[in-house]
């Protein structure tokens, strides 16, 4: 029985293995250079404001059960509000706050493109996000639509509760995301090596079948 070494194993085995990496290594590249040409970070600002009914000044006139009802009538009507919010009337007058240079590079449609309202069950705070190629942008437009909400709500959606403001957004508090990721790397590794074993998977066949009847 022949004792098997590295050597053997390396001229037996040597030139497909050196095949596969070298295309893994290729696919790596030409996916990671790719990448880099495609890669963009967008900056996503967030401000919360809270729209609700004064409460303490409607229990002067109310019972309890009706400010519960005010309290539960706000709470379904935060899913219109975050239409709204999201509307094009409310992008209209946010940009109407802005200074004249930001007036140039965003329309009304760029600033209804950027913002995304959240809400939650149970809850009258709804988050504005905003979302652009700019830090300074993304705080400026979510901070201006935020004060457009105040203003249009009572107007667009007559008897709605008061919008209060929360704290503004600041270029301190935005998350950025950067895409695509590095994962592009091994994706490529990958694909390389499943080519390279493609290869010399057709290399073999052809020589030990290719001549054969």
């Amino acid at each position: 029985m022949n004792n098997i070494t590295l050597n053997n194993l390396m001229k037996k085995h040597g030139k497909p293995v050196l095949v596969v990496l070298i295309f893994a290594v290729l696919g790596a590249l030409v996916m990671g250079i790719n990448a880099k040409r495609k890669k963009s970070t967008t900056y996503t600002a967030t401000r919360q404001i809270v729209i609700s009914h004064n409460i303490p000044q409607e229990m002067r006139t109310l019972s309890s059960g009706a400010n519960i009802s005010i309290v539960s009538e706000d709470n379904n009507m935060m899913p219109t509000y975050k239409d709204i919010a999201e509307n094009g009337t409310v992008a209209q007058q946010a940009r109407k706050h802005l200074s004249r240079s930001m007036k140039k590079k965003y329309s009304a449609d760029d600033i209804k493109s950027a913002i995304d309202a959240k809400i939650s069950q149970q809850s009258l705070v709804m988050e504005l996000k905003a979302k652009t190629s700019s830090k300074d942008a993304s705080v400026k437009i979510v901070n201006a639509t935020a004060r457009a909400m105040k203003e249009e709500l009572p107007r667009l959606q007559p008897g709605s509760g008061r919008v209060t403001l929360l704290q503004k957004a600041t270029v301190n508090n935005v998350d950025s995301k950067t895409t695509p990721s590095t994962k592009k790397y091994v994706v490529g590794f990958a694909l390389g090596a499943l080519l390279g074993l493609i290869i010399e998977f057709v290399i073999f066949t052809v020589k030990n079948f290719g001549h054969k009847e």
